[in-house]
């Protein structure tokens, strides 16, 4: 039956620019209830309901805030839960804020002014004062129409495994990553993290920026061997299916991965 009504639908409504937009407006809502595309702010995300539905009640003591900006994730992770926190800001300008603004939680806060990239090196680092949130180590990104990131900067960068190795951290429970279209290269300096420390929560944002970095969710799932992949909705969190279409949606959202063996 379904099929049917869907053929009829097709035949009925693919043939007119007015259809086309009823058919667009349908879609958005679907993808909205789905989890995707809702990024005015962690509420709408669903970040909000996953830190303190979720993340709160479990034994985590240690997290990385990878693209911390101006710490708004960071002060939620402190707000409710026990944990410290390590917050990663490449730009110095956002740096100092966000110091600034985690200024009644530096005993369980440490900032550090890099970026998080394959290995050590400097970077250019691509910005926008006024939308600092945006900025991005890829310049494929900027074929991303919203985006104006004119300015640039030279940024140290470290990866993931250098970071814990020089600073004897040898457990993490929870990794969000929020790198604008860079999160390959953070997978790519966190081998040792993911396949030895194996954190038991990592979070990444995904966009539209993926389409131009030719990656996909599938393609970071591939990478954590024995995790469950969730997506974050409005209110809620639901597991997902890494190589199914629907899931590889280059829309903003974000996606949990948890271990397997905690799940």
């Amino acid at each position: 039956m379904y099929q049917l009504f869907r053929r009829f639908y097709a035949m009925l409504f693919s043939s007119s620019k007015l259809f086309e937009k009823i058919n667009n407006r349908f879609l958005d809502l679907a993808l909205a209830a789905k989890g995707f595309n809702n990024f005015k702010n962690m509420s709408e995300s669903g970040e909000r309901y996953f830190v303190e539905k979720y993340l709160s009640n479990k034994d985590i003591t240690l997290c990385f805030d990878i693209g911390a900006n101006k710490g708004d994730y960071t002060k939620l992770l402190c707000e409710k839960t026990s944990a410290n926190v390590i917050s990663f800001e490449p730009l110095p300008f956002v740096f100092d804020k966000l110091k600034e603004n985690l200024s009644s939680f530096s005993d369980r806060c440490e900032f550090v002014n890099k970026g998080v990239a394959s290995r050590s090196e400097q970077l250019k680092i691509n910005f926008n004062k006024d939308a600092s949130s945006h900025a991005s180590f890829s310049k494929e990104v900027d074929k991303i129409d919203y985006l104006n990131n004119a300015n640039s900067l030279e940024i140290e960068v470290i990866s993931l495994d250098e970071f814990c190795h020089s600073n004897n951290i040898n457990k993490v429970d929870f990794i969000k990553i929020d790198t604008e279209g860079y999160e390959k290269e953070v997978f790519e300096g966190a081998k040792n993290v993911f396949g030895i420390i194996r954190p038991k929560f990592i979070q990444i944002e995904f966009n539209w920026h993926q389409l131009f970095r030719n990656t996909s969710l599938n393609f970071f799932a591939e990478q954590l061997t024995g995790y469950n992949v969730y997506q974050l909705t409005y209110k809620g969190m639901k597991r997902v299916d890494s190589r199914h279409p629907y899931s590889n949606i280059y829309m903003f959202s974000n996606f949990v991965f948890i271990r397997s063996d905690i799940d």
